[in-house]
């Protein structure tokens, strides 16, 4: 395993945005890439959109996980917008690399509130998966108490959400970064101003709690969900599937990333193609991570889908109802016998 201060000293000796690829091979897969992650993230910001627009809808929309999947939402779309528009372009655009590397890796604070930011949607992205996976378990395995319990937590929840991550990033938020490419891999490194304050520590105390109970209720859930699956709501059914889904890649980013982090310092250039293997293996997790969960849902809950294409719906049924207005009163009851 590596000290900070050693992978940070690699890092400086090896600065290089070239992959080792063709640009057009980088292309293919940074289009590749985006050929998915593009339309799920905007199919899933119309659906949070659609959340807000109906949540006074009770059939639909009631269930206090819906304001969970809204926080969700807002941390997803944030952390997909940040990691493509600067770690995957860096990643992939060899000429996008080159020209900032010359204005970005001297150590300053010009990338220090993106960095703080994108930090932050990490932790607080774990934290909206622990809510949803606490509010599914509470649903199955206590549905007489759920509701009340949720009408009584929930808000205190979504406030938690976006409140904890802070108190694990202010590291980084007091600390110069600097853009170190390593072998066409886009990397930003932030200097540890207080030894002891590092963010390692604070995704620890967020992720091992919620891996463990992450796994605890996915694996409840799973059991009762068999036993129970032709009793509940269609509605409950979905979303509890769709967060299983979540914790699944939850678990498996959290999986690649001790897989990286017990990578010592030698192998990092001696075995390239295994540092490359689990960086690779970790940007598919992340987005199965960010992004299943909702499609999951949209895929097996039928109502949910239609909720999607009111626009045109709306539009004709407004049309046909302004024209029926219009209608002498003999035309509407001449077709009642």
């Amino acid at each position: 395993m590596s000290s900070a201060q050693v992978v940070e000293d690699l890092l400086l000796q090896n600065i290089s945005c070239n992959s080792g690829e063709s640009d057009v091979v980088q292309y293919i897969k940074f289009g590749l890439q985006l050929a998915y992650v593009l339309p799920l993230g905007i199919l899933y910001l119309s659906f949070l959109i659609k959340i807000v627009k109906r949540r006074k809808d009770r059939e639909l929309f009631e269930d206090s996980f819906f304001t969970l999947q809204l926080a969700d939402g807002i941390i997803t779309i944030y952390f997909l917008v940040s990691d493509t528009s600067f770690f995957r372009l860096n990643s992939y655009v060899r000429p996008v690399c080159e020209f900032l590397v010359p204005l970005l890796k001297d150590p300053s604070y010009i990338l220090t509130p993106f960095y703080t930011s994108y930090m932050y949607a990490q932790l607080a992205k774990m934290l909206s998966t622990l809510a949803m996976s606490v509010n599914r378990y509470t649903s199955v395995n206590h549905p007489v108490h759920h509701k009340t319990i949720w009408m009584q937590y929930c808000t205190k929840t979504v406030i938690a959400i976006f409140i904890i991550p802070l108190l694990g990033v202010w590291p980084v938020a007091i600390g110069y970064t600097n853009f170190l490419p390593f072998n066409g891999n886009a990397v930003i490194n932030y200097e540890h101003r207080i030894p002891w304050a590092r963010t390692t520590y604070g995704r620890l105390i967020v992720s091992v709690p919620t891996l463990m109970f992450t796994i605890y209720s996915s694996i409840v859930t799973s059991s009762k969900l068999r036993k129970l699956g032709g009793h509940m709501k269609k509605v409950e059914f979905s979303m509890s599937i769709a967060t299983i889904f979540t914790s699944c890649g939850f678990i498996l980013v959290v999986a690649l990333q001790i897989c990286y982090l017990l990578i010592d310092s030698a192998s990092l250039l001696d075995k390239m193609w295994v540092t490359k293997l689990i960086m690779a293996a970790t940007q598919l997790g992340n987005d199965f991570y960010m992004l299943s969960g909702p499609v999951v849902l949209l895929i097996l809950d039928k109502r949910m889908r239609s909720s999607l294409c009111c626009c045109s719906k709306k539009t004709k049924s407004s049309t046909r109802t302004t024209k029926v207005s219009v209608q002498p009163i003999t035309m509407v009851h001449s077709h009642h016998p």
